[in-house]
């Protein structure tokens, strides 16, 4: 794919040079290696693509929505017949290999399409009404069945096997049986329901690994999806869709989301990677730090050695193969885990009551300190961090030194100088009050406790970031 180059400028977002070059922030955010959308800077060179930028002359919309249908194990659903309502018409669809339809616009707010699917005995059943946002956007739709191909099979014979006794299979997986009186029966393996009421979807590869870690840490296991999903770059894959503009008939290339954890992701701005995007830093201090999930790999590989005192260092010529051990899904698991709880003890000694919460709220916490560290994030649910930086009194011969970050310091490394300032001037010129809010609204729209459940009522409801605060013991201030 070809690329042209754009110079961010001061009071740029990600969503609006997406919308003006015809892609989504999502794309830009993919192509670039940027992890939090809000996280652009003026001067920064961002690629976008020419066989999208290149083909929205005349392409007026406020909502561009790009619609994927997928089974009950996460796989796409082909030749589905479907028909979208909105208020310039009525549109007929046919999904695709990766199950999507044509691009759905809508030419104003409020004009939310209504999705109808046909139904395998006639008829058809209405699935989702959409709302509408500005820009483009991407939706999947998720049916609770899955369709199967069955061959033809004589009814007498005996049971493959004890029909009392069926063999465990995985979610799409098929199987042909008889019952004790000959007949054929098909069973089809499906993620839901399970004891662990765990929905995973197409990253049910991951279970076993999420259901160990939730173990080791005393979390259920959603709650390890939910940070594990806000933190994991997702597999994307580029399709092109004919659509009708102004009368005119033309193409369009998009990179849409599989929704799929991607373990071997970086960020070229750092030198994070994996599935949980560590910092190589970090990642290596898990490997030496005794009793975690990467220590007991690195020792049973002979990448460590030992002194008198029971401290690990890492052989040099091993470092890379630790660091190479990001890209493994159980290990990017296990460590976010492992580095998650150690942050979290540290907090629990300075007198928190994480336990008044509930794992979904618990889980907020734990992102909170593998985004701000235990430090910043001690001084987050203190309520005491300031607008700017901290330093030492200099003394002769020697320099202050940083004590800790200030709010401005901490949203400008997120979103950039001039979203930040543009933030703080909503928020009456105040960068404390920002920052806090900033964060509290990723944390909250991000940790989804419950979007990994098979039932989600059975699982209790998440308070707000800011309302736990004040529950586990910690103040927020006063604006």
């Amino acid at each position: 794919m070809e690329y042209d180059i754009y110079v961010v400028a001061r009071g740029d977002t990600l969503s609006r040079i997406a919308q003006a070059h015809g892609t989504d922030a999502d794309q830009l955010a993919s192509l670039n290696g940027i992890r939090e959308p809000n996280f652009i800077y003026p001067g920064q060179k961002l690629k976008i693509p020419k066989s999208t930028s290149h083909q929205t002359d005349g392409d007026d919309f406020y909502s561009e929505l790009w619609v994927r249908f997928v089974d009950a194990v996460g796989k796409p659903i082909v030749a589905l017949v479907t028909r979208v309502v909105t208020a310039s018409g009525e549109y007929h669809f046919t999904t695709d290999d990766m199950g999507f339809i044509p691009p759905v616009q809508t030419q104003e707010k409020g004009d939310n399409p209504h999705i109808f699917v046909s139904k395998m005995g006639g008829g058809e059943k209405k699935v989702a009404t959409l709302k509408s946002h500005p820009g483009v956007h991407q939706h999947t739709l998720r049916s609770p069945k899955v369709k199967i191909r069955v061959p033809l099979r004589k009814h007498d014979g005996l049971p493959d096997h004890d029909p009392g006794k069926p063999i465990k299979l995985e979610p799409g997986e098929v199987q042909h049986n008889r019952n004790l009186d000959g007949h054929p029966v098909i069973n089809v393996g499906v993620e839901c329901p399970n004891k662990e009421n765990l929905r995973l979807g197409q990253n049910a590869k991951y279970r076993d690994y999420i259901i160990a870690a939730g173990k080791k840490s005393g979390f259920e296991p959603q709650a390890i999806a939910s940070v594990v999903n806000i933190e994991a770059a997702k597999k994307r894959v580029t399709i092109t869709k004919t659509k009708t503009i102004n009368g005119k008939t033309k193409k369009t290339t998009k990179t849409v989301s599989t929704g799929e954890w991607d373990s071997d992701s970086s960020n070229p701005r750092s030198t994070a990677r994996g599935m949980t995007q560590f910092l190589a830093g970090t990642w290596l201090g898990e490997a030496t730090r005794p009793g975690t999930f990467l220590n007991q790999k690195s020792v049973e590989n002979c990448w460590l050695k030992k002194d008198k005192a029971g401290r690990y260092t890492i052989l040099p010529e091993h470092k890379n193969d630790i660091l190479d051990l990001r890209t493994n899904a159980e290990a990017a698991i296990m460590a976010a885990v492992d580095y998650g709880m150690y942050n979290f003890r540290s907090l629990e000694s300075n007198g928190y009551q994480f336990g008044k919460l509930n794992d979904g709220e618990r889980a907020k916490i734990l992102y909170l300190t593998h985004h701000l560290g235990s430090g910043d994030a001690n001084r987050y649910l203190a309520g005491t961090i300031v607008e700017e930086d901290t330093y030492s009194e200099a003394k002769p011969h020697h320099p202050s030194r940083l004590i800790s970050r200030g709010a401005k310091t901490l949203l400008i490394a997120q979103i950039g100088t001039g979203a930040a300032a543009k933030r703080a001037k909503e928020n009456g010129d105040n960068y404390v009050k920002a920052h806090r809010f900033w964060l509290s609204n990723l944390i909250d729209s991000g940790i989804n406790f419950k979007n990994f459940a098979c039932d989600p009522t059975k699982l209790d409801d998440v308070r707000p970031l800011l309302e736990i605060v004040t529950v586990a013991g910690g103040k927020n201030p006063t604006f």
